[in-house]
């Protein structure tokens, strides 16, 4: 579907061409990454990772900082392939264009970038962190009115949920932006809410719709209709500055030492409710999936550990105590790991605010 591109220019016409008019087809999908990884040697890291080796790829130079990528998988026998557009221009970003089906999107692209890590790592957002990104949105669409709703994952928090209907038992939720904050905090009481993505319109003061897109908790945005320059600059653009602040945020937070004294730089993710029992075990097996992990003390009220990140090599302690979890990077504490830390206890427990305690 991209063996048209032959530089940006051509992606910018062959992009605005297609999604400017209403037609049934997959919408493009853009993912947000992290690398400084020189893209021509993507083959030669794929092949020396035993996690890829049902990976092929091929990468192709179009035009200054514009790459192509043919990329195939083998699951169970069966080769599923397609290609994307490998955008370098922003240092040390990565945007992968694609309007591949969604399925060749989530199980082979985004596996394929999750097992590059800590070579490649995501853009991970949450809830408050996209509400920033819709304040972004208005800034660049002044004058013009922005219809937004959220989908929410959830889980029970309580015991006593098991012996409700199935269907209030877990599922998805819809937020309305004019109502979100109020909903949010009814809903939270009972469960365990992760944001999963953000649709939002675009409209004109006279209605007609010029943009309809979305963006996941992942970095993931989607063009559904509307002119690609204009997702390219308002949308794509807006997440990567928001994902550089955020990075920013986790950056030199490893343990320092300084004229003999050990310096920390914690932060914390702060709930609207108490964190219980439950929840704390169900961290303590999660996250031994995922780290090399010591639980320390995993009982209630009151949850230590040490997670290792053998991937990357930093380390962290976490605790959880009321209705607040404290990471502290320890050693190297590198601000991909630390990120992909906070967003791991995220999806374990629920979106927070996550805030910075180490100047208090």
């Amino acid at each position: 579907m991209l063996s048209g591109i032959v530089d940006r220019l051509s992606m910018r016409l062959y992009f605005n061409k297609l999604y400017t008019t209403r037609a049934k087809r997959p919408p493009l999908k853009a993912i947000v990454l992290f690398s400084r990884l020189e893209p021509e040697r993507l083959k030669e890291v794929t092949h020396a990772r035993k996690r890829l080796k049902r990976y092929e790829v091929d990468v192709s130079p179009l035009d200054q900082d514009l790459f192509r990528i043919d990329l195939s998988r083998d699951i169970r026998g069966r080769i599923f392939e397609g290609s994307l557009l490998l955008d370098t221009s922003e240092k040390g970003i990565w945007i992968a264009f694609t309007n591949e089906e969604t399925y060749f999107v989530r199980h082979i692209a985004e596996i394929f970038f999750d097992r590059l890590y800590p070579a490649v790592s995501r853009l991970y957002l949450n809830y408050y962190q996209i509400r920033d990104f819709m304040g972004e949105i208005r800034d660049a669409y002044r004058g013009k009115t922005t219809i937004t709703n959220f989908t929410l994952k959830r889980r029970p928090k309580k015991w006593r949920l098991r012996f409700a209907p199935s269907k209030d038992r877990r599922g998805t939720l819809t937020l309305w932006e004019y109502d979100s904050e109020e909903e949010l905090l009814t809903q939270s009481r009972d469960y365990r809410l992760t944001i999963d993505r953000l649709i939002f319109d675009i409209k004109s003061e006279k209605g007609i719709v010029l943009l309809q897109a979305s963006i996941t908790r992942k970095g993931l945005c989607k063009l559904r209709f509307g002119d690609f320059t204009s997702f390219y600059e308002h949308v794509v653009l807006k997440a990567i500055h928001l994902g550089m602040r955020w990075k920013g945020f986790y950056d030199k937070r490893e343990r320092t030492i300084e004229d003999g004294e050990i310096k920390l730089n914690p932060f914390s993710i702060v709930y609207k409710g108490n964190l219980e029992q439950p929840q704390l075990l169900g961290l303590a097996n999660r996250l031994s999936k995922t780290y090399s992990c010591s639980i320390v003390h995993g009982g209630n009220p009151y949850f230590v550990a040490n997670v290792c990140d053998y991937d990357e090599g930093s380390s962290f302690g976490v605790t959880a105590l009321g209705n607040v979890v404290t990471i502290t990077p320890i050693v190297r504490g590198a601000p991909e790991a630390v990120w992909k830390l906070a967003n791991k206890v995220q999806e374990l427990l629920g979106d927070g605010e996550v805030v910075d305690i180490s100047k208090n």
